[in-house]
């Protein structure tokens, strides 16, 4: 994941900054009965399993492990690739965080303009009935119609 070159460094990096490529890694995308399903590992697994790694070569004997019960280079393999995406877990994560929070501002910036328009609308209603009529629908969105029905009832 280069950064670009073209970004000053005191910015932030931005989805342009970042060149994402996955194509060696297998994405899955799982159904959620089936993540359930998945042992949960904590966080210190992987240093775990390396040690077990290191200590299987002097006990392998003892144990009789087939290859299919235990196979150590799929193990070797599976922490290797795992640690390899913790870079683009970090960053997606971020990026996917900034999404959320940019879509939030903008949603909030056009609420604050339709919340000013509907107090307009509402004075404006006193002199042109037709006005009022036009933007009830935002007295029922805004609460006004809400609290009414749950007082009525």
């Amino acid at each position: 994941m280069p950064d670009n070159p073209t970004n000053p460094s005191n910015q932030p990096p931005t989805l342009a900054d970042m060149s994402i490529d996955l194509s060696e890694f297998q994405l899955m995308d799982i159904g959620l009965e089936e993540k359930r399903r998945l042992p949960k590992p904590l966080a210190d697994f992987p240093e775990t399993a390396r040690q077990v790694l290191a200590v299987l070569p002097a006990y392998q004997d003892a144990l009789r492990l087939t290859q299919a019960e235990f196979d150590p280079a799929a193990v070797a393999e599976h922490l290797a690739l795992a640690e390899e995406l913790i870079p683009y877990v970090a960053w997606l994560e971020k990026r996917a965080e900034q999404v959320r929070e940019t879509r939030l501002v903008h949603l909030a910036e056009s609420y604050r303009a339709v919340l000013k328009l509907y107090h307009r609308s509402q004075a404006a209603a006193e002199f042109d009935p037709q006005v009022g009529h036009a933007f009830a629908f935002l007295g029922e969105y805004f609460g006004v119609g809400k609290k009414r029905k749950e007082k009525e009832e």
